[in-house]
């Protein structure tokens, strides 16, 4: 039995305009992934011991997920193209940052995975966009 709040969240996230309910489900779980990256940095921040860089990228990331147009959005402010662009700066800080703090391996590597993960789901995003099925 699948839980009946995805399927909610989903159905808010439906455009009503072209009725193409795939394009909708991938923003919902690009928006889920938004989330969970700008929560794993902070948390990443928490722990770390230089924590400016994971704790600035985490605040960026989650002020951007909450107020892009999107099913999981707080305020519904920025556009997506602006949104796109603000993802692709906190993937290139991360990687900034992780090389910044290349003296304790941890933390770099946790940027460096977080920046990975934020990367593929971008290429998702746009990717799966464009396909005809």
């Amino acid at each position: 039995m699948r839980p009946a709040l995805f399927f909610y969240a989903v159905r808010m996230g439906r455009e009503k305009d072209n009725g193409k309910d795939k394009v909708a489900r991938l923003g919902f779980f690009h928006h889920v992934t938004d989330y969970v990256v700008a929560a794993a940095f902070i948390f990443i921040g928490v722990r770390a011991q230089d924590p400016v860089w994971p704790l600035l990228i985490g605040i960026v990331a989650l002020v951007n997920a909450a107020t892009t147009r999107g099913p999981l959005a707080a305020y519904r402010a920025i556009p997506h193209s602006v949104h796109m662009v603000i993802d692709v700066g906190v993937m290139v800080t991360a990687i900034v940052g992780a090389v910044a703090v290349r003296n304790n391996a941890s933390d770099a590597l946790g940027l460096v995975a977080l920046a990975v993960l934020q990367g593929f789901n971008l290429y998702l995003t746009r990717v799966l966009k464009r396909s005809k099925a």
